[in-house]
């Protein structure tokens, strides 16, 4: 069986679009970490579409070994990168709904780790945030800001004084109060 052959089997059974909806998936998961981590979540929505698009349109003249063929069977090669694109985006999906491997996290958390960003290093902010939020759930003694300010005082990332330190904890605690009243 020739190189030939083998494509024209990937071609006609779709896993072509399978594969390079694979390789898209993880090309954009290496750049949304990479080089556009400080880019608009609006941006990286197209991402995968873009991404896709380009890698489907290099195989094309790849397997057809003419760039000519790209340009000719424009609609054909639109379509198919669309369906890299959108195959790919449903591949992030189901990762990240089955495999990967997330922890429950309540709204007390992410109100946490919202007033806390900044404050503590951004790759510890989520692990942070979990620790407050069971400190303070478990507080029994009514100190749960001066816990929360040791935390806090333990995993800064920046010279801050030891009165932001009790402030933002204060200001934690009392946003936490006002989400279980309201």
């Amino acid at each position: 069986m020739t190189v030939f052959e083998i494509i024209d089997t990937f071609k006609f059974y779709g896993l072509d679009v399978l594969a390079l909806a694979a390789v898209t998936t993880v090309f954009v998961q290496i750049l949304k970490v990479t080089l556009l981590k400080n880019c608009q979540k609006k941006i990286i929505t197209f991402l995968p579409f873009l991404t896709g698009g380009a890698l489907y349109a290099g195989y094309s003249a790849l397997v057809n070994l003419s760039l000519r063929y790209v340009l000719d069977n424009y609609v054909i090669v639109l379509e198919h990168s669309f369906s890299v694109g959108a195959l790919s985006t449903l591949i992030y999906v189901w990762y990240e709904q089955f495999v990967r491997d997330k922890k429950y996290r309540g709204a007390t958390e992410s109100v946490i780790e919202t007033l806390i960003q900044g404050y503590v290093p951004d790759e510890e902010t989520e692990e942070i945030a979990a620790m407050i939020a069971h400190t303070v759930a478990t507080d029994v003694t009514g100190d749960g800001a001066k816990k929360t300010a040791e935390i806090l005082s333990l995993h800064s990332t920046q010279e801050i004084t030891q009165s932001d330190v009790k402030m933002l904890a204060r200001l934690i605690i009392e946003t936490l109060a006002h989400i279980s009243t309201t």
